[in-house]
C-alpha cells in the first residue's frame, strides 16, 4: 500500500475523531431537550444558561418548580409505577398536600452544572445547589433582616448542594451530598449542622440493583434561651441488593446515635451504642423464605419521669414454607384492587389467603434480653426461642378463623435467670405453681412450652 493511501486513511481517522465531539454533543443536546420538555409538562422549568467545552462539555442550567402540584403528581406516579403498593400512600399524600402545596413550593430554584466527555460515551456528572427559596418563603425571609442575614449567604455559597453521576443510559449511579459545617444564628437561637460523606451508590446488572447508602456523620443542634436539641448520628451504613419484592437482601448498621433535648419542662436523653439488622427475602425453588437478624446494645433513655437502660437485645426470625407463586398471586390481586384497573371481588383475595394457609408455613422466632432496667422492673437475662408450624391442611373460609388455632403446632423454650424468676414471682405475674414447673439449669430456669391441637403443656406436663 502506497504512502498516499496511508496518509488518506490517517486523514479520515483524524477527521472522524475530530467530528466525534460534535456528534456526541449533539446527542446530549437532543437528550437534554427531550428531558426539558418532559419536565415542563410536569411542573418544572429547566433553562440552559451556558454551554462550553469541546472534548469535555460543560453546561450550566437552572431548574425551578413552577407548579408544585404537577411536580408532586409526576414524582408520585414514578413511585407507583415501580411498586403499585405505594398507590394508597400516594393518594393519601395528594389529599393531605393538595391545599397550599403550590404556595409552599412554587419558586424553589436550583442552579446546576453538567459535565461529560464529548469524545467517547461516558458517565455524566450533574451537580445541583439550592439557589432560591420558594417565593412565599423568600418574601418572609427578605422582610426579616436577621433571617435574611443568616439564610441568604448559604444560598449564595451553594451550601445546600448535591452531586449525581449518571451512566450512559441515564441511570443514576451515585448521589453525594455536599459536606456541611455551618452555624446559623437568628433571633437568639443557633442552628448548627455538621455532616460528612452522605452518599448513595447504585450498580445495576441484569435487572439486579446493588446499592450502598452511607452517612459518616450527621450532627444537628439547636440552642436557644429556653430550648436545646442535639442529634448525633455516626457511621450509618445500608447495603442492599434488589431484584424484586420476593428477592432482595439488606443490612443496616449504626455505629452510634445520641439525642438530647431539654426545655423548662422536659429533659430527655437517648443513647444507642450500636445497631445491626440483616434481612433477606428469597424465592428458593418456589419456597419463599424470609430471614431477619436484629441486635442492638447499650441503649439508654433518660427523661424526667423514667429511666430505661438496656445492655443487649437480640432477635431473629426465619419464615419459610410459603408457596412463592401463591404469594405472587396475592400481591398481583392486591395491586389490582389498589389500582382499580379491573373489578375484583372480595372472594378472590379470600381465596388467595386460604390458599396460603392450605400450603402451610413454618416460623422460627428468637428474642433475648440482657441487662434491662426500668422503673420497678429489671431483667438480668431472659430469652425465648419459638417454632411455629401450620402443616398443609384443608382449611376453608367456611370454617371459623379460630379453627386455624387447631392447626398450630407450637414449641417454645423460655429461659429465665433465677433472679428474674424471683422478681416475676414476687410481682405475681403467675402463680407459684406455674413457676414451679420450671427446670433448673445452672443459674436459669427453663420452661419448654408446647401447644398441639389446642392442648398446652409445660416441660411435658399438661397445663
Amino acid at each position: 500500500m502506497s504512502k498516499t493511501k496511508y496518509l488518506t486513511i490517517a486523514a479520515v481517522v483524524v477527521a472522524a475523531l475530530g467530528v466525534t465531539p460534535l456528534i456526541v454533543s449533539h446527542t446530549v443536546d437532543s437528550t437534554i431537550e427531550t428531558n426539558t420538555k418532559l419536565l415542563e409538562n410536569n411542573g418544572f422549568k429547566q433553562e440552559l444558561l451556558s454551554k462550553s467545552g469541546y472534548l469535555n462539555g460543560v453546561r450550566t442550567f437552572s431548574l425551578e418548580v413552577v407548579d408544585a402540584k404537577k411536580a408532586r403528581d409526576f414524582l408520585l406516579a414514578q413511585l407507583v409505577a415501580k411498586n403499585a403498593q405505594y398507590k394508597m400512600f400516594a393518594d393519601s399524600l395528594k389529599v393531605e398536600t393538595d391545599q397550599g402545596i403550590n404556595e409552599a413550593f412554587n419558586g424553589l430554584k436550583f442552579k446546576g452544572e453538567m459535565t461529560h466527555s464529548n469524545l467517547l460515551p461516558s458517565d455524566a456528572k450533574v451537580s445541583l445547589s439550592l439557589a432560591e427559596l420558594p417565593k412565599t418563603l423568600q418574601e418572609e425571609v427578605s422582610a426579616n433582616k436577621a433571617a435574611s442575614d443568616a439564610i441568604l449567604p448559604l444560598l449564595t455559597r451553594g451550601v445546600l448542594a448535591l452531586e449525581m453521576t449518571f451512566s450512559v443510559d441515564q441511570k443514576l449511579k451515585s448521589l453525594k451530598f455536599k459536606d456541611i459545617k455551618e452555624e446559623i444564628k437568628a433571633e437568639g437561637s443557633t442552628l448548627s449542622i455538621d455532616t460528612e460523606k452522605q452518599h448513595l451508590d447504585l450498580d445495576e446488572k441484569a435487572g439486579v440493583i446493588q446499592g450502598v447508602l452511607g452517612i459518616a456523620k450527621q450532627n444537628v443542634g439547636v440552642n436557644g434561651e429556653m430550648f436545646m436539641l442535639k442529634s448525633e448520628l455516626k457511621d450509618f451504613l445500608y447495603h442492599f441488593t434488589y431484584q424484586d419484592d420476593l428477592n432482595n437482601k439488606g443490612d443496616i448498621s449504626i455505629g452510634k446515635y445520641a439525642l438530647e433535648m431539654n426545655d423548662e419542662y422536659t429533659n430527655v436523653k437517648v443513647d444507642l451504642g450500636s445497631l445491626k439488622v440483616v434481612s433477606s427475602v428469597e424465592d428458593i425453588k418456589k419456597d419463599l423464605q424470609v430471614k431477619t437478624d436484629f441486635s442492638m446494645d447499650n441503649v439508654v433513655l433518660l427523661d424526667t419521669s423514667d429511666d430505661i437502660k438496656l445492655e443487649k437485645l437480640f432477635a431473629k426470625l426465619f419464615l419459610r414454607g410459603i408457596n412463592a407463586d401463591t404469594m405472587k398471586k396475592v400481591q398481583a390481586d392486591y395491586n389490582t384492587l389498589l389500582l382499580g384497573t379491573a373489578p375484583l371481588e372480595d372472594q378472590v383475595l379470600i381465596n388467595d389467603f386460604v390458599a396460603l394457609i392450605n400450603h402451610g408455613v413454618k416460623v422460627d422466632f428468637s428474642v433475648a434480653l440482657k441487662g434491662f432496667e426500668a422503673e420497678g422492673l429489671a431483667f438480668k437475662d431472659v430469652s425465648v426461642d419459638t417454632a411455629i408450624e401450620i402443616p398443609q391442611n384443608g382449611y376453608t373460609d367456611k370454617e371459623s378463623p379460630l379453627a386455624i388455632l387447631g392447626l398450630l403446632d407450637v414449641s417454645s423454650k423460655l429461659k429465665v435467670h433465677k433472679d428474674d424468676r424471683a422478681m416475676f414471682e414476687a410481682a405475681g405475674v403467675l402463680s407459684a405453681e406455674d413457676f414451679a414447673l420450671g427446670r433448673a439449669e445452672g443459674d436459669f430456669f427453663v420452661y419448654d412450652i408446647a401447644m398441639k391441637k389446642g392442648a398446652i403443656s409445660v416441660n411435658g406436663k399438661a397445663y
